[in-house]
């Protein structure tokens, strides 16, 4: 399991910023009477302006909806990291519903978000990058490089790192 959080060589793959708590969250412990409601958090990775996040929610008291304007989220895709086929849209008529029978004292639930990007073909293809998929951080500094996007083109570039043999 250790190795879901980092390299081959132990380097961890972290987020850009530390886990911080969703608003709605604090804003309901507040609503009862400081009375815990659960652990709901998100975070962040830059590359190239290019923004994917995280979402890490357990021990959650009731349902939540969140939306990306609640974790400063554009629209992307989205998908749980126990079942990474399983692909959403994530967007204001799309949110995620996180069930407190799921995420609850006995396990985690967690979640990645990526970015849709278009291409300027006559399909408009769309795409997006899901990074590691095994990984708790899939996009991270400590992989992920550079992401250049030429939509004219309809190509992009991703530059990656790993250790010595590693194969990614």
């Amino acid at each position: 399991r250790i190795m879901r959080c980092c390299r081959e060589d132990g380097l961890i793959l972290k987020p850009d910023r530390p886990i911080t708590m969703v608003d709605s969250l604090i804003a309901d412990w507040a609503e009862n009477n400081g009375d815990i409601q659960g652990e709901l958090y998100s975070t962040q990775t830059t590359i190239n302006n290019q923004t994917f996040y995280i979402i890490f929610a357990s021990s959650m008291r009731k349902d939540y909806l969140i939306y990306p304007s609640m974790i400063k989220a554009q629209s992307g895709i989205i998908w749980s990291y126990e079942n990474s086929t399983d692909i959403s849209i994530f967007d204001d008529t799309h949110p995620l519903y996180i069930s407190s029978n799921k995420c609850n004292n006995s396990s985690f639930c967690l979640w990645h978000i990526s970015p849709l990007w278009q291409f300027n073909d006559v399909h408009h293809t769309q795409y997006a990058f899901m990074g590691e998929l095994n990984k708790w951080t899939s996009v991270s500094r400590q992989r992920i490089n550079s992401i250049d996007i030429n939509f004219d083109q309809g190509q992009t570039a991703i530059t990656i790192e790993g250790s010595l043999g590693e194969i990614t």
